[in-house]
């Protein structure tokens, strides 16, 4: 007998990067959620730019703290750079310092430091996966 297995959570998160014009030669990237609340385990997180200004900037990976987390996969970057994902186990409740890494057509490396907060808590007995 087949036993059916729960498709796991997804929560994409979409970016938004463009030329600081306060700053030249720098970027203001913009996150939607800002801080993504991961309340199932096992959830897929993606991170996909949506706008670049035009600009050809695409994800080159990312780093996290604390780095021995035991929440988080390594992460993995689309062919086309414009998607990063990674899989969370979300077993401890705790917030996780993300820093997305991106380079621009000329290979200036920028980054940006959101935040990712584990709430297994809130996966109450009983809720979808």
């Amino acid at each position: 007998m087949t036993q059916l297995v729960p498709p796991v959570s997804f929560q994409n998160v979409l970016v938004w990067v463009s030329p600081n014009e306060e700053q030249p030669g720098k970027y203001t990237v913009v996150t939607e959620p800002e801080i993504p609340v991961i309340v199932n385990e096992d959830t897929i997180i993606n991170y996909q730019i949506v706008d670049t200004a035009g600009y050809p900037i695409v994800f080159t990976g990312m780093s996290v703290k604390p780095k021995d987390n035991g929440q988080l996969s390594h992460a993995s970057v689309s062919v086309d750079g414009r998607l990063l994902t990674f899989s969370d186990l979300n077993t401890v409740k705790m917030m996780l310092n993300i820093t997305l890494h991106f380079k621009d057509k000329d290979n200036v490396e920028f980054s940006h430091d959101p935040q990712v907060s584990n709430d297994p808590r809130l996966n109450l007995p009983g809720t979808a996966k």
